[in-house]
């Protein structure tokens, strides 16, 4: 036949859209023209395919040669395409039977010499049709990794593998999803003679609420940080999914666990929240279900810092580019830490600070106070003493399995009672999943005037109120949970928010 259709997917953020690759052939000189795709795209996959098809074996058509890829807009540059637009050739030729593109779909990028090399971002077309029973056929590198979530996966090492449909390897997919708990309890140190921060930490694992960390250096913020990605849960296997999904975007190998980032102070607008040209995602999706930690917070750029406010309150990112569109998901837990002035030891009992009026008054106007009010807990870090850092840990490793039961236990209750976590329940739905009685709602809103609170503070203390009470097996939330919630956001208020 002079005309083949061969389906493959090009991704979309997280997700891939079905696209369909033509080939025609017609009388005339042999040119070929791609239709429907950039022109880099059309660039780079005309000469890779037709060396490849040429190293192959297979002659390439002495025709007339037009390419289409549809739905036009839908896509953006991948070298994924090259696979099936070679495909489409070779079936329009007459090299292939057409019967290898019935209920398959192809994905792959392809070097001149015709080898079938892994590509990013194959789990988004793995994950997204689950549903359909079609056979992907994708690069052998990529196959394994894609068959965990397909029945139905062939992986090939060359073009020249399609002559022999009958020794393609079929990879299986495994039936174990159940959550390996990779949580380690020893290698990590813990904070010592800190209970305040144990607490706060607890708090913050089990309701998912940003924190934010001020102290002297060397106090222990950075443990602190590192101790709440112990205290969470495993990932469910649909999150865990969507977390290797991201990194196989961004060509970056899947985490074990929870995710935890930690990107420098340097780091870029677009390298924390996505971009580059061709829309990859930043650090705040690489963290999505787990922790970005942002250490010496003032310390980022301010156009960086105030990037956070709507994904944080969105919980995904929208980046646009001239030819393409992408939305990522960017449910992530900030826990970010600070120094309380720029030499670090401002109301230090050993050391004194070394900073100016002026130097303290610049080191904190990057944190305005919209960013500050996106914060639930706000707890100042005081140095251990040195008795309590050099004590043996092992009892702080058995409070840690019993913090680590308890987490589990709160959140599995809110996940129960309203399918999110504490910090993501609706403003509309507080007072009734909060149960408040009459006088604990008086006394909320008179103590609320009188701290001067944000219009998010009620809502956010309401939050952390919330998961205090799912750590004491409470039902109802009482005066006693929202007094000590009101503690973290009146420091917060100390800093401007």
């Amino acid at each position: 036949m002079s005309l083949a259709r061969v389906a493959t997917r090009c991704r979309q953020g997280i997700n891939a859209s079905i696209v369909w690759v033509e080939a025609h052939l017609s009388p005339g000189l042999p040119t070929i023209a791609l239709v429907g795709v950039s022109a880099t795209v059309v660039k780079d996959a005309k000469e890779r395919v037709r060396s490849a098809i040429i190293s192959s074996g297979y002659r390439w058509p002495d025709a007339r040669l037009t390419i289409s890829v549809s739905p036009t807009g839908v896509h953006q540059a991948t070298a994924s395409l090259d696979l099936p637009i070679a495909v489409a050739i070779l079936i329009a030729s007459r090299q292939i039977p057409e019967t290898l593109a019935y209920g398959a779909e192809f994905y792959g990028e392809l070097s001149l010499d015709g080898r079938i090399l892994a590509t990013s971002g194959l789990l988004a077309a793995g994950a997204s049709q689950r549903e359909r029973s079609v056979t992907l056929i994708t690069p052998r590198d990529n196959a394994p990794a894609i068959a965990a979530l397909c029945d139905n996966v062939v992986g090939l090492a060359t073009l020249g593998d399609l002559r022999a449909p009958h020794s393609w390897k079929r990879f299986v997919p495994s039936n174990d999803k159940s959550t390996i708990d990779r949580r380690t309890v020893s290698p990590i140190p813990l904070p010592a003679g800190q209970p305040g921060l144990w607490r706060a930490g607890e708090i913050a694992a089990t309701g998912g609420h940003h924190m934010l960390m001020s102290g002297e250096p060397g106090a222990g913020k950075t443990m602190a940080a590192t101790l709440i990605k112990q205290l969470l849960p495993e990932l469910p296997h649909r999150e865990a999914l969507e977390t290797q999904i991201i990194f196989d975007i961004a060509n970056q190998a899947s985490p074990e666990g929870r995710v935890f980032r930690s990107p420098h102070h340097s780091i870029s607008v677009a390298g924390l929240v996505g971009g580059t040209r061709q829309a990859t995602p930043g650090e705040i999706s690489l963290a999505h279900h787990g922790i970005l930690f942002l250490d010496e917070l003032p310390e980022f750029s301010l156009a960086t810092i105030e990037a956070l406010r709507q994904p944080l309150e969105a919980g995904e990112i929208r980046i646009s580019r001239s030819e393409h569109s992408h939305s990522y998901p960017a449910k992530f837990q900030l826990i970010a830490a600070m120094n309380p002035c720029p030499c670090g030891y401002r109301d230090s009992p050993t050391t004194p600070c070394r900073c100016s009026l002026s130097a303290l008054s610049r080191y904190t106007q990057k944190l305005s106070g919209p960013l500050l009010d996106r914060f639930d807990l706000f707890i100042n870090v005081n140095r251990s003493k040195l008795s309590d850092v050099m004590s043996p840990q092992d009892q702080l490793h058995d409070d840690l399995k019993r913090a680590q039961h308890r987490v589990a236990m709160a959140r599995d209750s809110a996940m129960k009672r309203q399918g999110v976590e504490n910090s993501r329940i609706a403003g509309g739905d507080l007072t009734v999943l909060c149960a408040l009685s009459s006088a604990t709602k008086q006394w909320l809103e008179r103590t609320g005037e009188r701290l001067q609170l944000s219009g998010r503070g009620p809502h956010r203390c309401l939050r952390v109120a919330r998961t205090i009470a799912d750590l004491s097996g409470q039902q109802q939330v009482t005066q006693s949970e929202l007094s000590e919630a009101l503690v973290y956001r009146a420091h917060l208020g100390q800093t401007g928010a």
